[in-house]
């Protein structure tokens, strides 16, 4: 009788352990948490640059200092800025010659 017993609990942990591990190892083997928090950076940036719309846009330094307080290089805060871009949240302002640290930005508004 205690060997059925034990054999119903190990069979019940299995099947919650199964439940709550699933999604977390899922994302673990196909790398979706990876993506995941890229697309929270970008979603602090385009906020960041939406209630920030003014006269004088930020620059690519100036969103690595403020958004994420110079924990992320300029070059991938510019990267992820180029992803917003290209889906026409934002635009770059200025010339194409410059540096990536002096690009500024600026919030499209989307009429729908």
């Amino acid at each position: 009788m205690s060997v059925i017993l034990y054999d119903l609990f190990l069979v019940m942990m299995g099947i919650v352990l199964g439940v709550f591990i699933s999604d977390p190892l899922k994302n673990i083997v196909t790398g979706k948490y990876k993506e995941d928090a890229r697309q929270k950076k970008r979603v602090k940036l385009l906020i960041h640059i939406r209630e920030n719309n003014t006269k004088t846009y930020p620059t690519t330094t100036e969103l690595a200092e403020k958004v994420f307080a110079n924990k992320m290089d300029v070059a991938a805060v510019y990267k992820l800025l180029k992803e917003i871009e290209g889906i026409g949240l934002i635009k770059s302002v200025g010339n194409g010659e410059q540096e990536i640290e002096d690009t500024k930005w600026k919030y499209e508004k989307k009429h729908m």
